[in-house]
C-alpha cells in the first residue's frame, strides 16, 4: 500500500507543477497539491519503525565502583 501511495505522491506533484504554466492551472494546483500532501502523509505514516537497536548490554553506571 505504501507504494501506491508513494506513486500517488510523485503523480499529484508532477501534475501540480505541470499546472503552473497552464492558463488557469493555477486554480486546480492546490488540489493536485493537496493530493500530493495527503499522499506523503500516508506514505510517511505507512513506513516501518526503522530505528537503531542497542547491540551491546547495557552498562551499569554504578558498575566502576565494584571494583
Amino acid at each position: 500500500m505504501t507504494v501506491f501511495t508513494g506513486l500517488i505522491a510523485i503523480v499529484s506533484l508532477l501534475t501540480t507543477i505541470a499546472l503552473l504554466p497552464v492558463p488557469g492551472g493555477v486554480l486546480f494546483a492546490p488540489f493536485s497539491f493537496g493530493l500530493f500532501l495527503l499522499a506523503l502523509a500516508g506514505t510517511v505514516s505507512g513506513a516501518s519503525d526503522h530505528h537503531v537497536r542497542q547491540r551491546s548490554p547495557r552498562l551499569d553506571p554504578t558498575g566502576w565502583r565494584r571494583r
